[in-house]
């Protein structure tokens, strides 16, 4: 059997259509060879359930994904992913990461010519309420900052170095969640 290719890689994609996928909710690509029970995903999938980019890459058996599951979800999880595989066609999968974070695996069973399963592919999507609390998320705390700084400004205004020392304190604390959404952003967490 043929190791099957891995998704797309974002560089692969034009600009555009990358930027609309994203904000669709696209988080990237899959492909599982069924028969070598090798899953290969694009580096967002694997950063998004705990991989490496290169594990990811390389393929790695389902049970990996598996243990990447909410240990509520995994029995259900495992049972469709089962039943789409003998059913073939297509498929959609809702479930929870142990990170938590929630994750829709859509896909098709492709057969062989005798009609057996051998292949799967698809994306994986990040809800879409999930997007839009991640962006007002980061927009309140974008606004925090703003203020913290308007603050720190009239604080140095009325000589109060007390109050400037708080401000600074607030002004840390602010910067390292700025720092979180800008992680989270380069994980393709948000947007």
């Amino acid at each position: 059997m043929t190791r099957s290719p891995p998704p797309d890689s974002e560089a692969d994609i034009p600009g555009g259509l990358q930027a609309a996928l994203a904000a669709s909710g696209v988080v990237g690509g899959w492909v599982h060879d069924i028969w070598a029970d090798r899953l290969v995903v694009s580096a967002p999938v694997a950063r998004a359930l705990g991989w490496s980019p290169e594990d990811g890459a390389r393929g790695v058996p389902l049970a990996s994904l598996l243990s990447r599951t909410h240990e509520e979800d995994r029995a259900r999880v495992d049972n469709a992913l089962h039943a789409a595989i003998a059913r073939g066609g297509a498929f959609a999968l809702s479930f929870r990461t142990r990170a938590p974070r929630r994750l829709d695996l859509r896909g098709r069973i492709e057969p062989d010519a005798a009609g057996r399963p051998v292949r799967a592919r698809g994306i994986v999507l990040e809800p879409a309420e999930d997007r839009v609390a991640g962006i007002r998320d980061q927009h309140a705390v974008n606004r925090m900052a703003e203020h913290a700084i308007a603050l720190r400004g009239l604080a140095d205004d009325l000589a109060r170095p007390g109050l400037s020392r708080l401000l600074d304190r607030l002004m840390v604390e602010i910067g390292h969640e700025l720092a979180r959404h800008l992680r989270d952003a380069q994980d393709g967490r948000r947007h």
